[in-house]
């Protein structure tokens, strides 16, 4: 295990320093790093007004730990400074503790003015009791990263979080003449600190008003002025938004997609690709990205090695990155993850789908290992085994999750039981689905659940009411999925599926012209393109979907649909 201590400061207030070092902490805790807070703003500490943390007030923290220290000469345990986040409305894979500035009282205000923090440095041992508090703090809770939220200015307490503290600094300036030039100076003192092995510096400017950015005008010139000042870009901009100066917010749960934002931890392309909520939640996300970049002994550390490994076919150092893996992080799903993907790269093809078990014993909720073992179960065509996992990532998902989720998986789990031939139960993983337009819920996605869950019943014996199918039927026909809408693929699936409504609502003249303009246009796609079928509820190549579609389209001659269902009169 190894901790990444990243201080977050400013020069001056009122940058969203506080806001950012919160959101960045929210998205880690929530994609399994262990995260710990601490607020060193003793004069105006802040954190734990983020009620979506969770955070817990009136307790003690770092006032009390000091003072502690100065009236016995001994560090007391740390655990009595430090309690455990619960958010109320969303669910951390990871873990999230808050060390407070304290309690706020009227002894935390006088405790706070007594202490002396050059006194505690010259006189009892200052730099060992800071070392000392790092160690207790690594050895009680084991975090991936403390983030530290510091005082502004140039303090004592500053200079103690800014270069004893962190291995990173985030700093924090708007693009005033002021914030520039103190947040230069800053970063000045910081790289030529004597007797220090200076932490590394990332630069965020913050809040960027919502103007044109032009090659020219007031604000690339503040842009250019804060370049030659730092002699860097700014690694980060966080633009200018309201809320946060009216509340203090995690956007980034709000906005986020949880699964997605899972998957952009082995995957960071996935949100900047997919365009993932408003565009302070984006930049939050590339400021998480940045941090993580600059940890270079962690957890993420060790996944991006792992990759690159994969990247270059570098088998021996795939496998150091695996070993050291096991060896930290034991507890985590992360770690058996990877070496799912080691062994699949370098062929060890028997080692994948138990090192993907062995992530989910360890978190049911990693949804990763989850999609990868069900897809791998899948093609061996093992679709009891894979009902099974698919059932207990919906268990460890329910209630924790937006509910769009928890129906994607609803989705997943049908189709498997659909093409296990478990019909029964099909029907009543599709049967909470939402099947009925509403603001949330697109055509597209309505139509498919009205339809499996209709399809589900219809196979296992159950009777399916007329009205229900004609719902399905007005769904498809008002636009949801006709047949010159979306891919090739897609309006083939569309129309195959859909020549079972109305064939049981005695339209067989129309049933039969959607199996026949499924064969005219498979003739354009590739005989190796996979199509999904209705009929075996999976995917399969385009040579046997049209030969599947042919017996429908006997059938259909023949009074019946392909597996012998009696169709009514016309």
């Amino acid at each position: 295990m190894n901790t990444f201590w990243v201080t977050f400061y400013s020069y001056k207030g009122g940058v969203g320093r506080t806001m950012a070092l919160a959101n960045v902490a929210a998205m880690l805790a929530k994609d399994g790093r262990r995260v710990l807070l601490i607020d060193f703003d003793l004069e105006a500490p802040g954190l734990d007004e983020f009620e979506g943390l969770g955070c817990s007030k009136g307790y003690p923290g770092v006032v009390e730990y000091v003072a502690e220290y100065l009236a016995s000469g001994k560090a007391p345990p740390i655990a009595s400074f430090v309690r455990e986040c619960v958010p109320a409305s969303t669910h951390l894979r990871g873990k999230l503790w808050f060390m407070p500035s304290g309690k706020k009282d009227q002894q935390y205000n006088r405790d706070r003015a007594r202490i002396n923090w050059t006194e505690l440095y010259d006189k009892y041992d200052g730099e060992r009791f800071i070392e000392n508090w790092k160690a207790d703090v690594e050895r009680t809770y084991a975090p991936d990263y403390v983030l530290v939220d510091s005082r502004t200015g140039l303090t004592d307490v500053g200079g103690i979080c800014t270069l004893h503290l962190p291995q990173l600094v985030v700093l924090l300036y708007s693009l005033n003449g002021q914030n520039i030039h103190g947040i230069a100076g800053v970063a000045r003192a910081i790289t030529k600190a004597a007797n220090t092995r200076p932490p590394q510096l990332l630069t965020v400017a913050s809040p960027v008003p919502p103007t044109i950015r032009e090659k020219t005008g007031l604000l690339q010139e503040r842009l250019d002025l804060a370049e030659k000042e730092l002699g860097v870009k700014p690694h980060c901009q966080i633009h200018y938004d309201p809320r946060v100066a009216i509340k203090e917010q995690i956007v980034i749960w709000e906005e986020i997609d949880p699964i997605i934002s899972e998957l952009s931890r082995w995957n960071p392309s996935a949100a900047s690709v997919r365009g993932l909520g408003s565009g302070l939640a984006r930049e939050y996300t590339l400021l998480r990205e940045k941090i993580v970049e600059y940890d270079v002994r962690g957890l993420d550390f060790l996944i991006k090695e792992t990759g690159r490994a994969i990247e270059e076919l570098d088998d021996e150092r795939a496998n150091e990155a695996v070993e050291a893996l096991k060896r930290d992080y034991p507890d985590r799903p992360e770690c058996y993850y990877q070496i799912a993907q080691v062994s699949r790269a370098f062929g060890r093809i028997d080692a994948v789908e138990a090192a993907l078990r062995k992530a989910i014993e360890v978190d049911p909720f990693y949804s990763p290992a989850s999609v990868e073992l069900v897809g791998l179960l899948r093609v061996k065509k093992r679709y009891n085994e894979a009902i099974t996992v698919c059932q207990a990532r919906l268990n460890a998902v329910q209630d924790r999750v937006d509910s769009k989720v928890e129906n994607s998986l609803r989705s997943d789990l049908g189709q498997l039981c659909m093409t296990a031939g478990e019909y029964e139960e099909a029907a009543k993983v599709y049967e909470p689905l939402p099947r009925r337009a509403s603001k949330e819920e697109g055509d597209v996605q309505l139509l498919a659940n009205a339809f499996n869950y209709a399809e589900a019943r219809r196979r296992a014996g159950q009777p399916v009411p007329t009205t229900e199918l004609k719902e399905i039927i007005a769904l498809y026909e008002r636009g949801a999925a006709t047949e010159g809408v979306g891919s090739a693929v897609a309006r083939l699936n569309h129309m195959q599926a859909m020549h079972i409504p109305y064939a049981l609502l005695g339209n067989a003249d129309r049933s039969r012209q959607l199996l026949q303009q499924v064969l005219e246009l498979a003739a354009a796609v590739s005989p190796r393109e996979r199509v999904f079928s209705v009929l075996a509820y999976t995917e399969i190549p385009a040579d046997q979907f049209v030969q599947q579609t042919r017996e429908m389209l006997e059938a259909l001659n023949t009074g019946k649909l392909w597996d012998g269902t009696a169709l009514p009169p016309a």
